[in-house]
C-alpha cells in the first residue's frame, strides 16, 4: 500500500511564513530554491506532522511570529 500527499499547508514553521502545495495527481513534485529559503523546513514539517511531537523540530515556530505553527496534510492511500 502506498500513501500520497494530496495537499500540504504550512504556516509559521521554521523559515516558512505560509505555503500551500497541491502535487499533481501523477507526477513528481520538486521542492527547490536558494539556500535558507525553507526547503528543509517543508521536509521537517511533513516529518513532524506524520511522526508527532517526537519529531518536532527545535525552534519550530518561525522567528518573529506571534502565531503558533500550523501544519495540515491531506493524504490518500490509493
Amino acid at each position: 500500500m502506498s500513501l500520497k500527499i494530496n495537499q500540504l499547508e504550512i504556516e509559521n514553521v521554521k523559515r516558512i511564513k505560509a505555503v500551500k502545495v497541491e502535487p499533481a495527481q501523477d507526477g513528481l513534485t520538486i521542492i527547490g530554491g536558494n539556500n535558507r529559503q525553507g526547503k528543509t523546513s517543508v521536509l521537517d514539517s511533513i516529518t513532524w506532522a506524520l511522526g508527532g511531537d517526537r519529531y518536532r523540530p527545535s525552534c519550530a515556530q518561525r522567528e518573529g511570529s506571534v502565531i503558533p505553527p500550523y501544519i495540515r496534510i491531506t493524504m490518500n492511500n490509493g
